[in-house]
Formats: C-alpha cells, sequence, structure tokens
C-alpha cells in the first residue's frame, strides 16, 4: 500500500491534472449572489442541482464584453483555477456574453403574472394598529432579522408584547414552517394585533421560499395587517405585493408597526403645556370679567336676590318642619341652605376688592419708579454700551458670511472647468474617475464651461 499523501500534495497533483485540460472552457448557467471584495467580481453560476464559483479579476473586466447581473443567463469563458490553500475550485473568467434571462427570473414572474390574476395583490391594504398590545413575529431563531426586530422594539415601545412563531428562512422547511407560523399566530386567542413576516438578506435562490404560491395567499388572507420585511432594499418577493405594507428590512417593518414612546411622550407635553397656556389665559379673561363687575350697577342687586332666595329657602325649611316631614328632607334644606350661604358673590367680591386694591399699590409704585430721574443715567449708560457692542455682532456676522461664501466657491464641482479642466461622464449619468472605468467603444460626455460634446473612447 502506497504511503497517505498530505493534503496539499493530493491537491497539487489534481491542480496539475485538471488546469492544463480546463485551460479554456465555455460554460453557460444561472448568475447569483453576485458580490465586490476589493477590485475583483465573485458570483456563483447555477443550474439545477450544481453550482460553479466564478470570479472576475481586475484587469479581465474590461474585456468581459458583458457585466453580469443577478438573475442572467450567461455564456462564460475561461479557464479552471484549484486555489490549495482553500481547496476550492474556481472559473477564472475571462469572456460573458448575455444568454437570456435566467429561469428564477422567468419563474419568478409567471408566478407574479399567475396571482395578480388571482387578484392578490390587487385588495385593499388595511391600516396598521396606532397602539399595538401584542405584535406576532415570524422569523428564524438566532437569525439577524429577529435580532434587529427585538432591539428596534426595546428601543422605541419597551414592555410591547411580542409573540415569536419560529419558521426556518430557507431551504425545504421554509414554506410550510411560515405557512404554519402564519397560521397559528394570527388565532384570536393570542391576541395579535399585527404580524411581521422578517427574514435577512440573500440570494434570489435563498428568498425563493418567500415566492411560494401558498405562502403568497396564506399571507394575503391573514385577519389581521401583515407587515413583510424580507431582505434588504432591493430584494423584491411576491409576499411583500400580498403584504399590507412592504418594508425595506426587518428593522423598517419593525419601525412601522410599533409607536415611538418617546416621540409620543415629547407630544403629549407639548400638548399639555398647550392647555395649560389656554388655562390661564381664561382665567384671566374671567379675572378680567370679575374685575367688571365689582364696578357694575348691576351687581349691586344680585346679593339681595339671593338674600331674599336665602330667607325663602330657610322658610321653606321651617314649614316643613313644622309640618311633621321627615328628617332627611329637613337636612337636605340645612345643606342647600349653607352652600347658598357659601357661594354668595359678596365673598369673591370682597376678594377681588383686596386683590384689586394691591394691583393698585403695585402699579402705583412701579409709575413711581419708572417716571423717577435714578434711571436715567444707566438707561444712557446701557445705549451708549449697545451701539458698539451691535457694530462687533454685526462685523463678526459678516466676517461669518465671507469665510462660508468662500467655502461655497472653493467647492463649486465647475469651478476647475474654468481653468481649463472636463469633466467625463458615461453613458449611465456616472463620473468617469479613472483610465479604468472607461471602457473601450464606450461613449462619454465631456463637459467644459461653456457647453458638453461626446466622444467614444478608443483603446
Amino acid at each position: 500500500m502506497d504511503a497517505p499523501l498530505s493534503v496539499k500534495r493530493l491537491l497539487e497533483q489534481i491542480k496539475a491534472r485538471i488546469e492544463a485540460p480546463f485551460s479554456s472552457v465555455c460554460v453557460v448557467g444561472e448568475v447569483s449572489n453576485l458580490r465586490t471584495s476589493g477590485k475583483h467580481w465573485y458570483f456563483t453560476l447555477k443550474e439545477e442541482g450544481a453550482a460553479l464559483q466564478c470570479a472576475v479579476w481586475a484587469g479581465s473586466q474590461r474585456l468581459l464584453g458583458h457585466s453580469p447581473q443577478n438573475g442572467e443567463r450567461v455564456v462564460l469563458t475561461g479557464s479552471l483555477n484549484l486555489y490549495v490553500a482553500g481547496g476550492s475550485l474556481t472559473l477564472a473568467v475571462t469572456s460573458c456574453e448575455k444568454a437570456g434571462v435566467g429561469d428564477l427570473q422567468a419563474r419568478l414572474r409567471q408566478l407574479e403574472a399567475e396571482l395578480r390574476a388571482e387578484g392578490l395583490f390587487d385588495r385593499p391594504k388595511r391600516p396598521l394598529p396606532r397602539f399595538p398590545q401584542r405584535i406576532g413575529v415570524v422569523a428564524a431563531l438566532g437569525g439577524a432579522a429577529l435580532r434587529d426586530v427585538l432591539e428596534v422594539c426595546a428601543k422605541r415601545a419597551p414592555g410591547l408584547d411580542l409573540l415569536i412563531a419560529p419558521a426556518a428562512a430557507q431551504g425545504e422547511r421554509c414554506v410550510p414552517e411560515n405557512h404554519l407560523a402564519l397560521q397559528e399566530i394570527q388565532d384570536e386567542h393570542w391576541g395579535c394585533d399585527a404580524i411581521l413576516l422578517v427574514r435577512g438578506g440573500g440570494s434570489l435562490e435563498d428568498l425563493w421560499g418567500f415566492n411560494d404560491p401558498d405562502l403568497v395567499r396564506a399571507v394575503a388572507q391573514c385577519r389581521i395587517p401583515v407587515v413583510t420585511g424580507v431582505g434588504h432594499e432591493i430584494d423584491t418577493t411576491l409576499v411583500d405585493f400580498a403584504a399590507d405594507l412592504r418594508a425595506a428590512t426587518p428593522s423598517h417593518a419593525a419601525m412601522a408597526v410599533t409607536p415611538d414612546l418617546a416621540a409620543l411622550g415629547g407630544e403629549v407635553n407639548r400638548r399639555t403645556d398647550a392647555l395649560m397656556h389656554k388655562m390661564q389665559w381664561r382665567l384671566r379673561g374671567l379675572e378680567t370679567t370679575l374685575n367688571l363687575l365689582t364696578d357694575s350697577r348691576g351687581m349691586e342687586a344680585l346679593p339681595q336676590r339671593l338674600d331674599r332666595g336665602g330667607e325663602k329657602l330657610a322658610s321653606l325649611a321651617h314649614r316643613l318642619h313644622l309640618a311633621g316631614s321627615s328628617q332627611a328632607v329637613s337636612t337636605r334644606f340645612a345643606e342647600l341652605h349653607q352652600r347658598l350661604h357659601l357661594a354668595h358673590p359678596q365673598r369673591r367680591l370682597d376678594q377681588a376688592s383686596h386683590r384689586l386694591g394691591m394691583l393698585r399699590q403695585r402699579l402705583l409704585h412701579a409709575s413711581t419708579t419708572a417716571s423717577g430721574e435714578m434711571d436715567r443715567p444707566r438707561l444712557q449708560d446701557s445705549f451708549r454700551r449697545l451701539e458698539p457692542a451691535m457694530e462687533g455682532l454685526l462685523r463678526r456676522r459678516h466676517q461669518r458670511v465671507a469665510l462660508v461664501e468662500a467655502k461655497l466657491r472653493g467647492l463649486d464641482p465647475k469651478g476647475p472647468l474654468s481653468r481649463g479642466f472636463v469633466l467625463a461622464w458615461d453613458d449611465q449619468g456616472r463620473p468617469i474617475t479613472s483610465a479604468a472605468a472607461a471602457r473601450p467603444g464606450e461613449v462619454a460626455k465631456l463637459q467644459w464651461l461653456d457647453g458638453e460634446r461626446t466622444a467614444r473612447i478608443e483603446s
């Protein structure tokens, strides 16, 4: 039996055998999970039941002919490379041609058309509760989406009751578990006011479970409002169209369904202050009215009428007592007589007269002080110091405005154009900041200070 090989030695032998025969291969598949690391592009070329890791090095990007996009079906040319240190097989792409829209994207559009024809996306959207008592959350336990929801709810609405229904975020268990969680969490027994259906970002294949027709129908048929936060802002699944509200991320979904208690507290304080100001204004108005009534002749007859009413009330109570009425009736009339005595307007008029006298004394003292000569030197000195202070303040403000104006002129993007520089834009309207970003054959727009021209980039 031969001596065992080391892992490195085995991979080196495999590398020597496969790289030469596959130094130039052509393969077709669907682009997925496209990402950038440094200046290089990485993505996965997939078809049903198979996947191949691909890389486009920075030096080969200008020669591709077509930039791959997620969901596209492309034809790639390149060489197979075995990375010994990581044990991974990668196709180094040197050419890319578009072969058509990927199978998953085509299937997604077909499902969207079918479900839209059923009317699932056109139903009226229900408003979210402003002050929910309990929120149901359908998410994978331990995932970033659930963690984001818990953090947002704890910050915005501490103490809000959350009911979590765990469900797989992808794979074979994704659709049945999310469907079962939705059916269970909307039961009246749990008392949820709204449902959050959330999941972190991923590729189209990772999010495919949320395009399942049965799950979309379950979301559309929920008896309480549903808010979806599936993937990142650029990701869109079919459950988003069926939900009552689609949020860009799980955090935004939690923000949409929870009230901000800090902001509500500030609003309550503002309204309380406004109410207090209105009450004080009203009381001052009533005080003024009372002062006016104090000087009115009509008030002179009011105490007499109340006195006569009190005498009649006392006489009626006495007659009832003589007639043998019940003790409860006599007690009630005695209480009414006492309340009438306490409510006599003469008591309030006396208080108002006392307050009016105090106010007159304060006014007399204030007028005497204001008309005296003792404050004249102080006022003259204040006027003398006010003028240079205002001039200094205005001078500092002018200097600050001039400094800001100079900074703004320095930041003017058209400033360099007056010195002979030219701005270059690609056909997408993005600035071309380096020679590497200008691909041969691309049409660029050149901007001078007095106008624009178009040019074609040569090699």
